[in-house]
C-alpha cells in the first residue's frame, strides 16, 4: 500500500511538472489572420499547398469575375479575390497592394486564395 501511495505521488509530481511546460514570455499565435513576412511572387509559387503567404505587388489584369493576375518584380501568380475581400475599395493596376492568403496547388496551376487585401498606395 505504501508503494502504491509513493508511486501515485511520484506520478502526480512528474505529470504536473511536464504539463506546466515553459511559462516564459514566448507566445505562439495561430489562425487565419496570423501575419507572415512578405515573400516574393516567385517564392509564393514555390510554397507548399495550403500554406499562407503575404505578397506585395499590383494587379496586372482581371481574367474572370473574381480571378486576377497579380505580379511583382519576380513574377506573376493567379489570385482569387472574392467580392467581400474588396470591402468596396476600387483598385487600378497603378495601386500597390499587400495580399495575404492561402496557396492552392492543383495539377496545372498554383493560385493564391486571398483572405486579406491592403492598399499600400
Amino acid at each position: 500500500m505504501k508503494k502504491l501511495i509513493a508511486f501515485s505521488a511520484l506520478f502526480a509530481t512528474v505529470t504536473l511538472t511536464a504539463c506546466s511546460g515553459n511559462q516564459g514570455n514566448s507566445q505562439q499565435v495561430f489562425g487565419a489572420n496570423v501575419p507572415s513576412s512578405v515573400v516574393t511572387v516567385k517564392q509564393a509559387l514555390a510554397a507548399y499547398d495550403d500554406s499562407y503567404v503575404t505578397v506585395e505587388g499590383s494587379i496586372i489584369k482581371q481574367i474572370d469575375d473574381d480571378e486576377y493576375i497579380f505580379g511583382d518584380a519576380s513574377g506573376q501568380i493567379r489570385v482569387e479575390i472574392d467580392n467581400h475581400i474588396w470591402r468596396g475599395q476600387n483598385v487600378t493596376s497603378q495601386n500597390k497592394l499587400r495580399l495575404y492568403g492561402e496557396i492552392d496547388r492543383e495539377w496545372h496551376k498554383t493560385e493564391l486564395k486571398v483572405r486579406e487585401l491592403t492598399i499600400l498606395q
